[in-house]
């Protein structure tokens, strides 16, 4: 059966939301798709694109536009899917972009990825539960028991803070809610939770707590996906204290909101960056 690709899209958009995944995947996906068609026209069949070869143009194209080789995985991972989806209903036998990604540059040990590198690897999680714990992670540096144990009463929208009761230092403490993190939690609880009775804001499917094993490998493919490289959740704290850090955040503020009993601890948190190491030697002056 020979399908035109805008029908094929159209046919797995529905299939997306009739097998529940999120609004923010779903238009995440359309928007993919719509730019895939852009830059290689409108009228194709889904089966005229057979090898790797023949998706070589959409790649350079995304290349000559200035995108990274995270967001093209990103891109790529789309189209994967929708191929894999045709697969499965028996409308190709072939995927073209089957294990097909860009290579990323490889990090230095002491880097880690930026926070946009890290949304979109959170973004690309299906599952509204992880991607919202994680969410909390990388705008709040919450550990990630902390964010388990984290209770509905512990969140005040209306104040914007979230309470930490319960920590590894057992020093309770309060976070401020960015207006991506409110947005985010608003959106969860309101649409999003598991419909369980559970104190938890993020309960596992019989109202206790979520493992921790199957949160970080939730980020951990995606990560893979989208950066050619696994991360843990460990690193959306170091992230989280990194950003801030090279946004001028003092160490003492950053102690509070990591709830380190010694600042020296936030120490070992904080990757200085190269290119910031670079303008503070290209301060010194001897005349």
């Amino acid at each position: 059966m020979t399908l035109h690709m805008k029908d094929a899209v159209a046919q797995h958009i529905h299939y997306l939301r009739m097998t529940g995944k999120s609004d923010n995947t779903v238009s995440q996906a359309t928007y993919k798709f719509a730019r895939f068609e852009a830059i290689m026209g409108e009228g194709r069949t889904l089966d005229e694109l057979k090898t790797r070869q023949d998706v070589m143009p959409y790649i350079d194209t995304l290349r000559s536009k200035g995108c990274q080789p995270v967001t093209i995985n990103n891109y790529l991972s789309a189209l994967r899917g929708l191929y894999d989806w045709a697969i499965a209903e028996h409308l190709v036998t072939h995927n073209p972009f089957h294990q097909l990604r860009v290579k990323v540059t490889e990090r230095h040990s002491a880097e880690i990825p930026s926070p946009k590198q890290l949304s979109a690897v959170i973004d690309a999680i299906d599952v509204p539960l992880y991607r919202t714990f994680l969410t909390v992670q990388l705008h709040t540096g919450m550990r990630i028991n902390e964010v388990r144990l984290l209770k509905l009463d512990a969140i005040d929208l209306q104040e914007r803070l979230l309470y930490v009761r319960e920590s590894k230092t057992g020093k309770p403490r309060r976070i401020p809610l960015n207006d991506k993190i409110h947005s985010v939690l608003s959106t969860y609880l309101d649409e999003e939770r598991r419909p369980v009775d559970s104190p938890y804001v993020f309960p596992s499917a019989r109202g206790a707590l979520i493992c921790k094993t199957t949160i970080n490998r939730h980020l951990t493919t995606a990560a893979t996906e989208v950066l050619g490289y696994p991360v843990t959740s460990h690193t959306l704290r170091h992230a989280f204290t990194t950003h801030l850090y090279d946004k001028g955040v003092m160490e003492t503020t950053l102690s509070e909101l990591l709830g380190h009993s010694e600042p020296k601890t936030t120490r070992r948190y904080i990757r200085v960056r190269e290119n910031h190491l670079r303008d503070a030697v290209e301060r010194l002056t001897l005349d």
